[in-house]
């Protein structure tokens, strides 16, 4: 069992939650992500993003959305109306959350301290499958950048690498597509956005043989540092300025 969600608190307590893990067998909403999020105190989300709605990144926000207020819902155009797609979209209109649909040149701002430039998809939607549709942004706040990538797989990779100079991929910290699959992470992507550190977002001794070899082998030929969740468990990134980037790890047993 893997997934991906990540919380992002700016300066000015804006809360950003991005994915929300998820399982067939097993509820993520209930068991683990609303647990975590009100053992912090935190009882609203002010930007909950779904990159995609495979059920490894989406089926976890349901149930945040049923339990929190969530004042804006953002998300991309879909090709397919998927399952997952339709129940959360579902809630938020009965709850009256804003809806946001966003495409590659589109910009969020969350405050004075913090915004995202989306840089993918593109309106057209190029691709047929959900993971190369994923919402591909860059966050920065406080002069550090971090690219968030979904699911993508290259061929999505080369897309971003024909649409964007190397300035526009640069990113600090990099959060790895695809829980490190071998489809994603391409030494030529890696390149070029050039991270500092990368988070892979991975389940313990998961059935597909994430994070690959190949991933972790591209990132350490360009000296990139690895945290992983599987190893590390929760990553806590906190800002210092862009020379000092404290990282703190939690693993619970």
């Amino acid at each position: 069992m893997q997934g991906d969600s990540c919380l992002i608190i700016t300066p000015l307590k804006t809360s950003i939650l991005i994915d929300g893990g998820g399982s067939e067998t097993y509820d993520i909403g209930k068991n683990t992500l609303l647990p975590y999020l009100l053992s912090r105190r935190i009882n609203k989300i002010d930007y909950m993003i779904c990159s995609h709605f495979d059920t490894d990144h989406s089926r976890g926000l349901k149930t945040i959305l049923e339990n929190i207020k969530v004042k804006n819902l953002i998300i991309s155009k879909q090709k397919e109306n998927y399952e997952n797609f339709s129940e959360i979209m579902q809630i938020a209109k009965k709850k009256n959350i804003k809806i946001l649909v966003v495409k590659a040149k589109d910009k969020i701002t969350f405050d004075k301290t913090a915004y995202m430039d989306i840089l993918y998809p593109t309106e057209e939607l190029k691709h047929a499958d959900i993971n190369n549709n994923s919402i591909v942004a860059k966050f920065k706040c406080q002069g550090i950048s971090m690219l968030f990538t979904g699911d993508i797989e290259k061929e999505a990779e080369t897309n971003l690498i024909q649409l964007y100079n190397k300035k526009e991929l640069k990113a600090d910290i990099l959060k790895i597509a695809h829980h490190g699959s071998k489809t994603s992470s391409s030494y030529e992507f890696l390149e070029e956005v050039s991270p500092e550190i990368a988070l892979i977002g991975v389940g313990k001794d998961n059935t597909f043989g994430h994070p690959s070899d190949i991933t972790i082998e591209n990132l350490k030929k360009l000296n990139i540092k690895i945290y992983r969740t599987d190893k590390n468990g929760e990553i806590e990134i906190e800002p210092k300025g862009k020379e000092n980037i404290k990282i703190k790890t939690h693993m619970n047993e």
